[in-house]
């Protein structure tokens, strides 16, 4: 196993807020309004060491950005671009930043595991197709959403060369909060 340590990023609707993007606003639209600010944030990262850097991608779902005017493969491709523009040529991963949907699967919300899946298709192989060296997917609180996750990783061909993570948040019992 190796042992060496890997710095990741993080905090960037924390970064982006306090660079202007408003509460509530969503931010990814920021990769194509203000890509410079994205990528300046991300070199940030860079220069204190981070190795992996998480594109501005976690909410970019057909869910969460219905109505913003802009599809979510093109929020993906520009979260993308401006990671890689970050890394400055310098050793760096950039890694597709996905989080929950928004909706809770059925049985207990109207989203289907099928719908699930892909939702997922659409934003990894954008992702995929843009460059990402990695995918993860982070604070799920839902054992069946990251089921449809890591699946379409595992099913899809073009996917084949992506390594995944995943990051699930657990509530008071030890077990994930969520589905």
């Amino acid at each position: 196993m190796n042992e060496e340590i890997i710095l990741l990023d993080g905090a960037m609707g924390t970064m982006l807020q306090n660079a202007g993007l408003p509460v509530g606003a969503l931010p990814e639209l920021w990769n194509l309004t203000h890509p410079e600010t994205v990528t300046a944030i991300q070199r940030q990262y860079v220069d204190a060491g981070s190795r992996v850097l998480y594109a501005n991608t976690f909410g970019a779902n057909r869910h969460k950005i219905a109505g913003c005017g802009h599809s979510a493969e093109e929020l993906i491709r520009g979260g993308i671009a401006a990671a890689k523009a970050a890394g400055g040529g310098r050793d760096v991963k950039v890694a597709l930043d996905i989080g929950p949907i928004g909706q809770l699967l059925e049985p207990l919300g109207s989203l289907t595991f099928d719908e699930a899946y892909d939702i997922y298709r659409e934003m990894v192989t954008a992702g995929a197709e843009a460059g990402a060296d990695l995918v993860i997917f982070e604070t799920m609180s839902a054992l069946y959403e990251v089921k449809a996750a890591v699946q379409l990783v595992e099913n899809v061909q073009l996917l084949a060369y992506l390594k995944v993570v995943v990051s699930v948040v657990l509530g008071h019992s030890g077990m994930p909060s969520g589905q």
